[in-house]
């Protein structure tokens, strides 16, 4: 719901605009930064609150210290698994947890919503995630013990630990399917980039966090949302993120630095802060960010907190029921099953067929997506056959194509055969009868450029491209796709394609 640029109180039932603690910004995010009980302004988007005229509130209000009433029976209590992962684990690298494009403005004529909360939404996942860096670390030495009793203290804890730099144990703060995911990811970039020559072999995982300084962040606790029986969202509404860009931190090898660098890295840049309660100010409401419940305790999670803003940008309440998890009996078919209904527009069977445990917002936030997608319109197509060849990453079953065939809807079949580094595609008309990887990186290289460095990496790259594996996962016997795992994989494969020294010969544009 936008404000339309006026503050929260001005509408029929809200604070009066001539309050004077209006008439002074400072005194007035001083007022939302204390919160309730100490003459803050009501916060419209707290639940319950919905003047006339104003739209309707999206989740049910739930008065301080009661507990909403939820059937049991409807949800599936995630197990998380507690294998080992590689210790290496770098950045992140800017991944963003899966989201649901907001639409131009709702609820509000069409009105833009401010987008002032997305860079700071941003800088906070980024954070949280390049604490990916201690991820075996935290668990082996902590032994998980990051969980808290309530979701207040989720929020605080963290916030808490990224104020004193603790950084290990608040990479245990993160929910266990994710923090195994950042792990994944972190090992398989530190150890490429490393490879590469790009990161120094003695590079700190968490480096980067050396120019982000916390300060003061509070929540409101009053206002949290217990939007499902293992979900709450708590709201950040006020203190300071300061983040400073400075390339010499970066722990960059010498020689990829003096490629980037050439005239020697830049000077530091002045400090930038984001003062967290103009935002909230600004945008009429406080940040919104999801804990879980895994087995007892409660944990920050950044793929609730991006399901809850899809949810909200689209004005949908979180739904009281959830996708189950309905597998494959195989790998294979799991993946076959989840392309054919891709195909034919059941969004439910996908969600069926993604693994319950690393997708497990993507369940509970399901039913809403099924809905939004009722309009879809199935292609027609069917997969007739399909042969994959499987290999083991980090202990997940991978496939990769070896033949496939497909009827249009029409009768018509087309077959694509994967030999080697070339494919074989018959039931085109004027289709080659076989296009290899050199071919297709000539293709590509005369289009994105002619320099020698380009023409000699687009064929390794059009090889990875055809070595694309979807990664699977095994659970209660039954078979799942992994998306998570199968991102972590192609970050893998298409860094793995490149040499030592490719990425200095782009960068010098030899």
């Amino acid at each position: 719901m936008s404000d339309g640029g006026h503050r929260p109180g001005a509408v029929p039932g809200g604070p009066d605009p001539a309050d004077p603690r209006w008439a002074d910004p400072q005194e007035a995010d001083r007022q939302w930064a204390q919160g309730p009980g100490a003459g803050a302004a009501p916060d419209p988007y707290r639940q319950g609150w919905s003047p006339q005229g104003q739209g309707t509130a999206q989740y049910p209000a739930q008065q301080p210290g009661s507990t909403q009433q939820y059937a049991a029976a409807q949800y599936r209590t995630p197990q998380y698994p507690t294998e080992a992962y590689p210790a290496q684990a770098p950045p992140y690298g800017g991944g963003q947890p899966p989201t649901w494009g907001p639409p131009p403005g709702y609820g509000d004529g069409g009105v833009p919503r401010k987008k002032r909360r997305w860079p700071l939404i941003t800088a906070i996942v980024a954070v949280v995630v390049l604490l990916a860096g201690g991820g075996l670390a935290a668990w082996t030495l902590l032994g998980g013990s990051g969980g808290t009793s309530s979701p207040n203290a989720a929020v605080t804890s963290l916030a808490a630990d990224l104020q004193g730099r603790d950084y290990l144990r608040a990479y245990s703060r993160i929910a266990p399917n994710e923090a195994t995911l950042l792990t994944d990811l972190g090992s398989v970039l530190t150890t490429e980039l490393q490879r590469l020559d790009v990161l120094r072999p003695d590079a700190r995982a968490d480096a980067s966090l050396d120019t982000v300084t916390f300060s003061g962040l509070r929540f409101d606790e009053a206002g949290a949302e217990q939007v499902r029986p293992n979900v709450t969202i708590t709201k950040l509404v006020a203190g300071t993120i300061t983040t400073t860009q400075d390339p010499a931190s970066l722990p960059f090898t010498d020689s990829f630095k003096a490629k980037v660098y050439p005239n020697g890295a830049p000077p530091a840049d002045v400090p930038e802060t984001i003062d967290i309660a103009q935002v909230v100010r600004e945008q009429g409401e406080p940040i919104r960010i999801a804990t879980v419940q895994v087995d007892g305790e409660w944990y920050v999670s950044g793929l609730y907190t991006a399901a809850d803003y899809a949810l909200k940008d689209a004005v949908e309440p979180w739904p009281t029921t959830s996708i189950d998890a309905r597998g494959a009996t195989t790998a294979q078919d799991a993946v076959r099953d989840l392309v054919q209904a891709a195909l034919d527009a059941d969004v439910r069977r996908v969600i069926e067929l993604t693994d319950p445990t690393e997708m497990a917002a993507l369940h509970d936030a399901g039913p809403a997506l099924v809905d939004g997608a009722a309009a879809a319109q199935p292609t027609g197509a069917k997969i007739v056959d399909l042969r994959t060849t499987e290999t083991d990453v980090r202990g997940h079953t991978a496939l990769s194509l070896a033949a496939v065939t497909v009827d249009d809807g029409t009768g018509a079949r087309v077959t694509v055969t994967r030999t080697g580094d070339c494919v074989t595609i018959s039931g085109v008309e004027g289709a080659p009868p076989q296009l290899c990887a050199n071919q297709l990186g000539s293709l590509v290289g005369a289009q994105v450029g002619t320099s020698p460095a380009v023409q000699e990496l687009t064929p390794r790259l059009a090889t990875a491209v055809l070595n694309v594996k979807v990664v699977t996962t095994e659970d209660g016997g039954s078979w799942y796709v992994s998306p998570g795992q199968t991102v972590v994989q192609l970050y893998a494969d298409l860094l793995g394609a490149l040499q030592p020294g490719d990425l200095d010969a782009l960068v010098a544009g030899n």
